[in-house]
């Protein structure tokens, strides 16, 4: 059975769930890039209470949390919000999927998902995220899906090095849709 791509909101067990998830994806995706002893032994914590705070502040209007859930359990997940720089549009802060989960589609249905509610929430509001450059991986899926990378900065991850972080822009996301 695929897994379900459902709306989160305010669960706080929700919170955590998506919170150990997050933290297993970014030490999968994110090694070499942060150091070791933050992803093994101060990430999870951080993990936890960010997404806690998430779901305790989460704003139905600014922010949107998305799961693909397979038996209850969270597989995928995307979080966005206009709140970092709402004249800029949605930024879609997190997108993960499960490693074991990954090339099974769950990415495309995620970001499809976030597109069809900027189109039906905020039509005319444009997307864009920001990925770090030596995620090979994630750069050519968001060039696939048609995002343009607008800009690239640096900046040094917790106990790692400098890394560049490029940044995408949909300014019509229901392309997204098609």
């Amino acid at each position: 059975m695929a897994a379900r791509i459902i709306r989160l909101g305010t669960l706080l067990s929700d919170a955590d769930a998506i919170a150990d998830l997050h933290t297993r994806s970014r030490q999968d995706a994110y090694r070499g890039l942060y150091g070791d002893h933050y992803l093994d032994h101060q990430l999870p914590a951080i993990s936890r209470a960010v997404w806690r705070e998430r779901f305790q502040d989460y704003a139905p209007g600014a922010d949107l949390i998305l799961a693909a859930m397979d038996d209850a359990e969270p597989v995928a997940l995307a979080y966005a919000s206009f709140r970092v720089n709402p004249a800029v549009g949605l930024l879609v802060d997190n997108l993960h999927v499960a490693p074991e989960r990954k090339g099974q589609g769950l990415g495309s249905r995620l970001l499809t998902t976030v597109a069809r509610w900027l189109r039906d929430e905020h039509a005319g509001a444009a997307l864009h995220l920001e990925v770090y450059a030596p995620n090979a991986e994630a750069l050519g899926f968001y060039a696939r899906k048609g995002g343009v990378e607008v800009a690239r900065y640096r900046e040094t991850p917790p106990g790692g090095r400098e890394v560049e972080v490029a940044r995408f822009r949909w300014s019509r996301p229901k392309d997204l849709l098609a």
